[in-house]
C-alpha cells in the first residue's frame, strides 16, 4: 500500500499528516505508526496525526504517539490542522473538529503562524511530592486531556531531562499511567522557558503544546504569569497561551509556528531489507 503524507512542524514538534478519510489504515493503525515514526527507517516523527470524517464537525483528528498509543491531543500537531485540511481541499479558514479530548477549531494567522483551541483544564494540582536522584521535590500537575505534570527549576537549560523525565514520567504520584513531564523556568513576569519529556515518546520533544497550557495555568496559579503566557520552547521557538478568565471553565488557545517539511508517499507495509526505499520524497517544500 502506498501512502501519501505531509510531514509538518510545530514549534520543532514534527508530525506525519494522513488524509484518512477513506479509513485505508483501520485496524493495523498501531503498526503503521511504530513504522512510520521510525527515525532510522521510517519517515520519522513525534506524532501521527490521522484527519477523518466526522459527523456534525468538519473532521475528526486521531493523534498517535511513535510507541503506537492513540493519545487525546496534540497542541503543536492541532496547530497544523488548518493548513493540512486546507491543501487536501477542505473549506476554511477556520475549522472546527473533534479528537477523543474534545471539541476544537483551528485557523492560520499571519507569518506561517496558527492559533488552536485546545481542551479545558480539568484539574490541577500543585506541589506534589516527588523525588529526583534521592533528594525530595515537588511538581504541578495538570489535566487537558492528557496528563502534564510541571517542575519549577533555576536554569531549565541545565536539567538532566532524560533523567529525571524518566523517572518522574512513572511515579506513582501520577497514577499506573504516568504523565508527561515539563521542567519550567520563570525568564520574567509572563515569560517562562520550558523542555518536555513527553510519554510514548519516552524523550524530549523540541515542543509540547498542551503541556505549555499546563504550564501556563499552573503559572498563572503561581503568581508568575496573567492571562497571557510567552513560552520557550527547546527548539528556540516562541509559543504564546492566552488563559480564559480565572474562575470560569474556557479554553486555552495555543498560538505558533507551523512549517510544511516535505510530503512524500510512505509503502505500507515496509519491503524486505533491501529491496525498496520505505519512502519517496516528491520534494515539494513550502
Amino acid at each position: 500500500m502506498r501512502i501519501p503524507f505531509v510531514k509538518m512542524s510545530g514549534a520543532g514538534n514534527d508530525m506525519i499528516l494522513i488524509d484518512h478519510r477513506a479509513h485505508f489504515l483501520d485496524g493495523r493503525e498501531t503498526e503503521f505508526v511504530r513504522a512510520a515514526c521510525e527515525r532510522r527507517s521510517g519517515i520519522g516523527a513525534d506524532a501521527v496525526l490521522l484527519l477523518e470524517p466526522e459527523e456534525s464537525f468538519d473532521f475528526r483528528v486521531r493523534f498517535f504517539n511513535p510507541d503506537g498509543g492513540e493519545y487525546g491531543l496534540c497542541g503543536n500537531g492541532a496547530r497544523c490542522i488548518p493548513r493540512f485540511a486546507r491543501e487536501i481541499g477542505i473549506p476554511g479558514p477556520r475549522y472546527r473538529f473533534r479528537t477523543s479530548s474534545g471539541e476544537h477549531e483551528a485557523w492560520e494567522t499571519d507569518g506561517d503562524r496558527a492559533r488552536v483551541t485546545l481542551s479545558v483544564v480539568r484539574e490541577t494540582r500543585t506541589m506534589i511530592p516527588v523525588d529526583v536522584d534521592g533528594a525530595a521535590a515537588t511538581m504541578d500537575w495538570g489535566d487537558i486531556g492528557v496528563p502534564h505534570g510541571v517542575m519549577w527549576v533555576e536554569d531549565v537549560d541545565r536539567v538532566p531531562i532524560e533523567r529525571w523525565g524518566a523517572h518522574l514520567r512513572r511515579h506513582p504520584a501520577f497514577g499506573p499511567g504516568g504523565t508527561n513531564v515539563s521542567f519550567a523556568q520563570v525568564l520574567a513576569p509572563g515569560k517562562l522557558a520550558i523542555r518536555t519529556f513527553e510519554r510514548g515518546v519516552e524523550g524530549e520533544t523540541l515542543a509540547c503544546g498542551s503541556g505549555s497550557a499546563v504550564a501556563a495555568t499552573v503559572a498563572r496559579e503561581r503568581g508568575f504569569a496573567g492571562d497571557e503566557v510567552e513560552l520557550r520552547v527547546r527548539s528556540g521557538e516562541i509559543l504564546a497561551v492566552e488563559l480564559p478568565p480565572k474562575g470560569t471553565r474556557g479554553s486555552p488557545v495555543l498560538e505558533g509556528p507551523v512549517e510544511r517539511c516535505f510530503e512524500g508517499v510512505y509503502v505500507f507495509p515496509r519491503p524486505p531489507h533491501g529491496s525498496r526505499t520505505p519512502f519517496s520524497d516528491r520534494s515539494k517544500t513550502g
